[in-house]
């Protein structure tokens, strides 16, 4: 991955590296230069058998900002129209979300799994009684985005939900959606750990970095089974078990850093493999393009 993937990496890259492989859902890049765009996305769905809804999601993007459930014809043409760079077309793969870490050291035949967290994505459960606009503003957690969540749900914030009825405020899992992350290392198991390193040695020289992905159950979770790979964060995704509510503070800082020496360690080695390295010259431009760049939203359609 192009500077570890510390910035402005490119998710269409990252994914070209698996190839073809079944734990990848089907995905297209579009172009921005491409006029024929909306074509090529009915086109792409077509060619693999897939119904909506899709993902649209910016080539370069982080925290989730861009990334969209796509629900009908309508809904890709705006976002199309309006995101001025490389898209991401990907099927949309339902089930429970995981964050997984892996490390794999130069000088070691086999990885292994530093972190697992579920990502749970932001809720409420209607009472029959009060509106939307109400349940926002009474829910401890949706309370803290309620200026985010009531533009969002401007055109339903009057709509009474019936009682025991579930109201998905963001479906994808991001603290910037209001995503709750746990510690879900209990999960671990030699299968899922031979699956992961096995998809990753089969992409070449990646050590370290996080996997989003997408799993019907936690059983098979376990197995090693049906899991679909959303994308693979580089050396500045978290293991996002720290963000587990209550966890201690000083353990998740303890936790990160070791996360970056396994990074450190890594580069290291790779170096003295012969391996090119990000000069600091280099390194200050990603910063640069990181920190001018004109993030696309798409809630702000």
């Amino acid at each position: 991955m192009e500077h570890s993937g510390f910035a402005m990496d490119s998710k269409g890259d990252t994914l070209d590296l698996f190839g073809d492989d079944d734990a990848l859902p089907a995905y297209k890049r579009l172009p921005w230069e491409d006029k024929s765009r909306l074509d090529d996305l009915t086109t792409f769905m077509d060619q693999n058998g897939l119904n909506w809804p899709v993902v649209l999601k910016p080539d370069v993007g982080e925290r989730g900002q861009g990334v969209a459930v796509i629900k009908n014809l309508e809904q890709a043409e705006t976002y199309l129209q309006n995101c001025h760079e490389e898209v991401i077309a990907q099927e949309y793969a339902g089930g429970l979300e995981y964050g997984v870490y892996y490390v794999r050291m130069p000088n070691e035949k086999k990885g292994w799994l530093y972190s697992v967290s579920r990502k749970h994505t932001q809720k409420l459960v209607g009472d029959g009684q009060k509106n939307l606009e109400h349940l926002i503003l009474e829910d401890p957690r949706a309370v803290a985005m309620a200026q985010y969540y009531l533009k969002k749900f401007a055109d339903r914030i009057d709509e009474i939900p019936a009682k025991g009825e579930q109201l998905v405020l963001a479906e994808i899992g991001t603290h910037a959606r209001g995503a709750v992350f746990t510690d879900d290392r209990k999960e671990i198991t030699p299968e899922l750990r031979d699956v992961i390193d096995k998809l990753t040695q089969s992409a070449g020289a990646i050590h370290c970095g996080r996997y989003d992905l997408r799993v019907p159950s936690v059983e098979d979770l376990r197995a090693g089974k049906h899991i679909k790979i959303l994308e693979l964060n580089g050396v500045t995704g978290e293991p996002a078990h720290v963000y587990q509510p209550g966890y201690p503070l000083i353990r998740g800082i303890a936790d990160l850093c070791r996360q970056w020496k396994f990074a450190y360690e890594a580069g290291a080695q790779n170096r003295k493999l012969g391996h090119k390295v990000t000069s600091f010259g280099e390194f200050l431009k990603v910063v640069h393009q990181h920190r001018s760049k004109n993030w696309f939203e798409v809630d702000d359609l």
